[in-house]
């Protein structure tokens, strides 16, 4: 028998949703018995992420198939769909005795909402309830889904959560040998169009980033604690864990977040299909399918590379000459691509730190200024300041290295009773009227690759010391009465 193909959809959608691309990969050989479309509630203002992975593994030891724990099952998932599978994945705990990271065998995420969507907090408003939630009469109501809503904002607590249980653990979730899923990511060039495309950001499909889809990522850690953490060092990279598998984004033309599965492209779903073979006997290797997929993503990357201008950001600036180059106007110089930095900010306790600013510098003419492409747009999560995205631009050739800079910080407790104190270039107190402290990030801390990386996120977290003032005597906050 054939292995189990399992759709999960996205957000507000359905299951069918994916019709036509269950038709195109029935005329490429895949049997519709086979396939097995999940339909699950997302407009809930009291369901999370974690509680749909649940309901699906529910689904699965209810399923005639599917219920025995080891049958084996390739999965392709929608947009949110790549966050439900991937909480199930990590529901069952780390690699050494996850059965389920053996039993799925190969997941495609089309359009994956890896790292949330910019839309995402735009749906919790009342014209998003108007325009996305629920119709029908009864308890849900014009509800829009407010928890996995929050689970999808940019920089959320939940997606940090996850890539540091399947993605920066000391074992990856995704590597090259039998144990673990083979993973391929797609994403379409183009953004919406109509009236569709008043959600359309720079950067994105339309509702999905896509230097938020795929899954090759890794942390920075900026330890700025009085005794550092990690042998001494301030600044230190995660390394790749050994075996890793490469999941990179795949460009598919013409194509967007919607499209992608309504109007599949015959060359990805031939992609798909062949995917699906992937570490079968006599199948094609994962390494000479990669190779084949990015090859078949360079048609769509031009368009991906444009520079949208310095003003564009969100729905502000120079907005309809940067859909004019999406389509192929006025082409301007291409860009590296864009990239998205995810910070948390924290003290060494582990509580987090929500007024704090970072500014990353660079040498001009020796002097430093601010790097301008670094603010393209910054997004703090909405539940918990602590958690900032950072979507950037990147120049034709900085992932190159050799590129000066450094990073400015500083934080407030809202306080005097209390500082934040960073060790970096010099020990000071941080506050409103004090100097940043500023660490030089030309030493990656143990050699592992530059800091920018096109169509990607890296993770930031920053840790100082929140103590008591003034720093050198007894502190307000606490005193013995006298004699």
């Amino acid at each position: 028998m054939a292995r189990p193909l399992v759709l999960i959809h996205g957000y507000s959608a359905e299951g069918k949703d994916f019709a036509k691309l269950k038709q195109a990969l029935v005329q490429r050989g895949i049997d519709s018995k086979d396939i097995d479309i999940c339909n699950y509630v997302s407009l809930n203002n009291e369901i999370t992420i974690k509680d749909i992975a649940e309901g699906l593994d529910r689904a699965f030891r209810a399923h005639d198939v599917l219920g025995s724990p080891t049958q084996e099952f390739d999965a392709i998932v929608h947009s949110t769909g790549m966050l439900v599978l991937r909480a199930w994945l990590a529901n069952a705990g780390p690699p050494a005795g996850n059965a389920r990271l053996k039993r799925l065998k190969h997941l495609v995420g089309l359009a994956p909402a890896t790292w949330g969507s910019p839309q995402a907090h735009k749906g919790r408003t009342w014209l998003g309830a108007m325009v996305k939630g629920e119709k029908q009469l009864g308890p849900d109501f014009m509800n829009a889904g407010d928890l996995v809503l929050e689970g999808l904002e940019l920089g959320s607590q939940f997606t940090w959560d996850l890539a540091h249980l399947d993605l920066l653990g000391p074992e990856p979730f995704y590597d090259r040998g039998p144990n673990t899923p083979y993973v391929a990511v797609f994403i379409g060039n183009s953004p919406y169009e109509g009236l569709a495309s008043v959600a359309n950001d720079p950067g994105t499909d339309g509702t999905v980033r896509w230097s938020g889809c795929g899954l090759n990522t890794r942390k920075i850690t900026m330890d700025l604690t009085r005794v550092p953490v990690d042998n001494g060092s301030r600044l230190t990279i995660s390394h790749w864990a050994a075996n890793r598998l490469e999941i990179p984004m795949i460009a598919v033309d013409g194509r967007n977040h919607g499209t992608l599965i309504s109007d599949p492209e015959p060359g990805m779903v031939g992609l798909v299909a062949d995917f699906l073979k992937v570490g079968d006997p006599d199948a094609e290797s994962v390494d000479a399918w990669l190779d084949r997929a990015k090859q078949y993503s360079q048609v769509a990357l031009p368009k991906m590379k444009v520079n949208p201008g310095a003003a564009a950001a969100g729905l502000q600036g120079d907005v309809k000459k940067f859909f004019g180059h999406l389509l192929g106007h006025s082409p301007e110089v291409e860009m590296e691509g864009w990239q998205q930095f995810v910070v948390h900010a924290r003290d060494e306790r582990g509580d987090g730190i929500t007024d704090y600013m970072i500014e990353v510098l660079t040498e001009q003419d020796g002097e430093w200024v601010r790097f301008e492409d670094m603010n393209t747009e910054v997004h703090p999560f909405g539940p918990d300041s602590s958690y900032r995205c950072f979507h950037v631009r990147l120049p034709a050739g900085i992932s190159g290295g050799g590129v000066k800079m450094k990073a400015r910080i500083n934080a407030s407790t809202g306080t005097e009773l209390m500082a934040y104190q960073g060790h970096g270039s010099e020990d000071q107190e941080l506050g409103p009227s004090t100097r940043p402290v500023e660490i030089d990030l030309e030493d990656m801390g143990n050699g592992n690759g530059s800091l920018f990386h096109p169509f990607t996120t890296t993770l930031i977290e920053i840790v100082l010391n929140r103590e008591p003032l003034p720093l050198d005597k007894v502190s307000r906050i606490l005193t013995f009465l006298e004699s």
